[in-house]
């Protein structure tokens, strides 16, 4: 969001307005931090398909997914928590229960996949 900044109608008018230049972004060492420690938590064996064949691939990839899935359900949980924090009860409440439904759904895929074939 960006600052609304009133000018004087006479400059206006005679075009004496002369727009700021905005300098360029550069990262503050926060996000610098954030994308080394992301870049380090990206595990490697995302990319065994190359390397490793048949099931043994899927197990190291659907490990991967999992573990992403953890990060994730932490990350939807701490925002919750904040949206708490600022007053926003409901909407906490919403992504507390959609983050535990959907982190439950994807740790027993396979288990609701198994069951289904049973069925």
């Amino acid at each position: 969001m960006t600052k609304t900044v009133a000018l004087e109608w006479g400059a206006f008018q005679s075009g004496n307005v002369i727009p700021k230049v905005r300098a360029p972004y550069l990262p503050t060492p926060l996000t610098k931090t954030a994308a080394t420690v992301h870049l380090a938590l990206i595990p490697k064996t995302v990319f065994a398909s190359s390397v490793a064949a048949g099931s043994a691939t899927w197990v190291t990839v659907f490990s991967t997914v999992l573990g992403i899935a953890d990060w994730l359900c932490v990350g939807i949980i701490a925002y919750a928590g904040i949206t708490w924090m600022f007053g926003n009860r409901t909407k906490a409440i919403e992504f507390l229960m959609g983050g535990s439904i959907g982190y439950i759904i994807v740790r027993h895929a396979v288990d609701i996949r198994n069951w289904l074939r049973m069925l």
